[in-house]
């Protein structure tokens, strides 16, 4: 992924302590991964990389938001999100878990393209919906959902016609 070579972090060279790194996602960030749950969007991520000899740990900080339709009232709405994580990556062979991601000793750089991806994607919550402070919701669907709220359930069981039957 040539268009995502901007995301590479070097790591030859890179003096033991922390080392920060800034990053801003948009819509041409989400078009290079297929099947993104996402497809606008603009996120600011600040990495900070805390060298050691033989490891890094990395703090993810992302901010930002995505365009949207809203769950409840259909309008279309930007969506915030707020996800903080932490990352290890070790200098030697192993299996990665998903805090834990090994790389060759000689690496000479890493790319963070696809672990951000991941990161915002499980940021994102499992209902686009928020409170709509400043952005009306559609008036018109809020109101059929209260009409719809406000239907006594009719009870369809099979059992009902057989309360009334009497045996004796």
């Amino acid at each position: 992924m040539e268009a995502l070579k901007e995301y590479n972090i070097p790591l030859t060279g890179l003096k033991p302590g922390d080392h920060v790194y800034k990053y801003v996602v948009d819509d041409q960030f989400f078009k290079q991964f297929e099947h993104s749950p996402i497809e606008q969007g603009r996120f600011e991520i600040d990495i900070t990389l805390d060298r050691k000899i033989d490891m890094a740990v990395l703090s993810f900080d992302i901010r930002g938001s995505y365009f949207c339709s809203c769950d409840r009232c259909l309008t279309d709405i930007n969506l915030p999100v707020r996800h903080k994580a932490q990352l290890i990556l070790r200098f030697e062979e192993g299996e990665d878990t998903d805090e834990l991601i090994f790389l060759d000793p000689k690496a000479a750089e890493w790319n963070t393209a696809k672990v951000l991806f991941e990161l915002i994607s499980l940021a994102k919550p499992l209902t686009n919906i928020y409170d709509c402070k400043g952005e009306q919701c559609d008036e018109v669907v809020l109101k059929k959902l209260e009409e719809f709220e406000n239907i006594p359930p009719v009870d369809e069981s099979i059992w009902k016609d057989l309360k009334d039957i009497k045996l004796n």
